[in-house]
């Protein structure tokens, strides 16, 4: 038998795997003109003034009252620094095919504008007004499920409610998902809207319904499941996409597996450790998740608590979440689309994402550090400038 499998020649690509990343839309949602006057220091003021009232006046009568005026201090923090750090020998420099250092310097700067991403959109959360199940023919504050035949129907309630508080209509921007969008371009199939199907500059969509519709895989979710008691082996947790088996006690063998517990809260702290990769992995903790699953959670920012028998998690992304344990139930499941005034949020990148590299002592080779240092408000002026949905995203899968 011939054996000349020796001959055979190896080759490697010309270059390596893509990477694909979140494309972000933060600056051109936020006003940044702040930085202009945080050049030194970390604090910003911006005070707000009292509203006037008027009265009646009567010829040849004095006036008694007069309006008291007053400034209220208000001020945004730059708070916020990160940092993607790393290590390069110059061996390495020396013998890898490829420009290692520039293509992970790369990746490091778009992990940081992520992450500013996902901090300008977390600001939903100080709107002062938002749209619920009753805004939308339904009854209460609970979460909205939005479908082909009600989706305007938000818009035009979005639009009310900023024209509320004298938004111009001229400057209204809609933040939304791709499971969003998808609704909107099935409710507007087959007609001629000039509805755009690609993402512009930014995110920007197309315009309609009177707001500039922008695309974002940022938008904040957070999820809530009750837990009654232990699981059993072999049941799981989906997050978005990413699962999380339960196994019998210390039997964590395989990525995504978590060792049940002596008790339901000792299984819980393991699945907690194992969705934020902290802890100690092993058969009786958890066993950690594939590397494509720990970089799906990591662009989603998604992290776990645990506490009085209630699982949180927290994220970015149109994140679904499925239980399929007997002993726990998705309580709720909501996504937070952003609909506002084009630079209601403020925004200060003191130092923007960028990429240093330092000599290392000692060592052949250098340090690069990716890093920013930023801070964000909505002053109050600007709360009643944004409104923010609440989707109901529990039938998701």
């Amino acid at each position: 038998m011939n054996r000349l499998t020796a001959f055979n020649p190896s080759f490697w690509a010309k270059t390596m795997q893509g990477v694909f990343h979140r494309e972000n839309v933060a600056i051109a949602l936020a006003n940044t003109e702040l930085r202009d006057v945080l050049v030194s220091g970390t604090r910003v003021f911006k005070p707000y003034r009292s509203p006037l009232v008027d009265q009646a006046y009567t010829r040849n009568t004095d006036i008694t009252a007069f309006n008291d005026l007053t400034a209220t201090e208000e001020f945004l923090d730059v708070d916020t620094c990160r940092i993607v750090p790393f290590y390069l020998d110059d061996l390495d420099a020396i013998e890898n095919k490829w420009d290692t250092a520039t293509l992970f310097a790369e990746d490091a700067q778009r992990v940081l504008n992520n992450r500013l991403d996902q901090r300008v959109l977390s600001y939903y959360s100080d709107s002062r007004s938002f749209i619920s199940a009753g805004d939308l023919g339904g009854s209460g504050t609970g979460p909205a499920t939005i479908n082909t035949a009600n989706i305007a129907n938000v818009f035009a309630v979005a639009s009310r409610m900023l024209q509320r508080g004298d938004v111009p209509s001229n400057e209204q921007v809609a933040v939304i998902g791709p499971r969003m969008l998808e609704i909107l371009r099935v409710s507007l199939a087959g007609r001629e809207t000039g509805f755009g199907d690609t993402v512009g500059d930014n995110g920007v969509v197309a315009n309609r319904f009177g707001f500039k519709i922008v695309l974002s895989n940022n938008i904040p979710f957070t999820a809530t499941l009750t837990e009654s008691g232990q699981p059993s082996g072999g049941e799981f947790i989906d997050i978005d996409g990413v699962r999380f088996t339960f196994r019998a006690i210390g039997a964590a063998t395989i990525a995504g597996d978590v060792s049940i517990g002596a008790t339901a809260a000792a299984t819980y702290a393991n699945l907690v450790h194992a969705i934020n990769n902290t802890g100690t992995a092993g058969a009786s903790t958890y066993i950690a998740v594939s590397i494509p699953n720990r970089r799906r959670l990591i662009k989603g920012n998604i992290v776990a608590s645990y506490a009085a028998n209630v699982l949180t998690l927290a994220g970015h992304g149109d994140v679904a979440v499925v239980e399929m344990a007997t002993n726990l139930v998705v309580t709720s499941n909501m996504q937070f689309p952003l609909f506002m005034k084009k630079g209601a949020i403020d925004l200060v990148v003191q130092k923007a994402p960028n990429v240093e590299f330092r000599t290392a002592e000692r060592r052949l080779g250098r340090y690069v550090y990716a890093w920013t240092k930023y801070g964000g408000r909505v002053f109050d002026q600007q709360r009643d400038a944004m409104v923010h949905l609440r989707l109901n995203s529990a039938a998701w899968v």
